[in-house]
């Protein structure tokens, strides 16, 4: 199979992806009239907040149902990048400054720039300066999820499946896989094997981890939205490795 082609299919399935996180975040937002938790913390005194949270909802469905054609595919991946890039550079970043401290915080902002990220590679993934600039940022999100494996070990150690072995040790492994691969993207090394492994790992936990707990808990907002969220942020890392960025 030629690189191209490989190239190819790899877009077309982040963009399936990100099309099916998008539409379930999007959906749970109109669902529930509010706002997708913890990544959009929009202030709870904000005015018209219910109004705010279902365009947030609508917006989010939208660019999901444009991904997946090819001819509106750029513009969905576009919309979904701006947007949840607006919750970085506006409800995140903000946020942070007065508590530079709070790592849950820089967590939830790294998968939001993740997120967009890999829309933005998705929509335009050449490899100029603007990809390169989207796969650097990409990499330092990896950084800080790998940071936050070893400093919540336990916390991340409790999601792993029960019939798994050693959840203790699989939880500083896949902290040390979200680092290697980072820097690996950060300084420019392995750059595609590195984003791969990153999007495989990604991806095996919507299968082991998340995709049980919703079988198990299928009206529960929570867990359906931690689906949703891991379901954009694994094809984000599909996106990565798809894009002439990682060259």
């Amino acid at each position: 199979m030629s690189r191209s082609i490989q190239k190819s299919r790899l877009s077309g399935a982040a963009a399936a992806g990100l099309a099916v996180g998008l539409i379930g975040l999007g959906v749970l937002s109109l669902v529930y009239r509010d706002f997708t938790l913890q990544w959009e913390p929009v202030p709870a005194g904000v005015h018209d907040r219910t109004l705010l949270a279902l365009a947030s909802g609508a917006i989010l469905t939208i660019a999901g149902l444009l991904l997946p054609a090819g001819r509106t595919r750029a513009w969905g991946a576009l919309l979904a990048a701006v947007f949840i890039g607006f919750w970085v550079v506006g409800l995140h970043i903000p946020r942070m400054v007065g508590r530079p401290s709070d790592l849950v915080g820089w967590l939830e902002l790294a998968e939001c720039l993740a997120m967009s990220m890999g829309a933005f590679l998705l929509f335009r993934g050449k490899g100029d300066g603007f990809g390169r600039v989207c796969v650097l940022l990409f990499g330092a999100a990896c950084v800080m999820f790998g940071i936050s494996h070893f400093v919540f070990a336990k916390f991340t150690a409790s999601m792993v499946p029960a019939w798994l072995p050693n959840h203790l040790e699989l939880a500083y492994l896949t902290g040390a896989i979200h680092t290697l691969t980072g820097l690996a993207l950060i300084v420019g090394r392995w750059r595609r094997w590195a984003a791969t492994i990153e999007a495989a790992m990604m991806s095996s936990f919507v299968l082991l981890v998340h995709a049980p707990r919703v079988a198990a808990h299928l009206t529960d907002r929570t867990q359906l939205t931690l689906l949703f969220v891991a379901v954009t942020l694994s094809s984000a890392a599909w996106a990565v490795a798809g894009s002439r960025a990682v060259d």
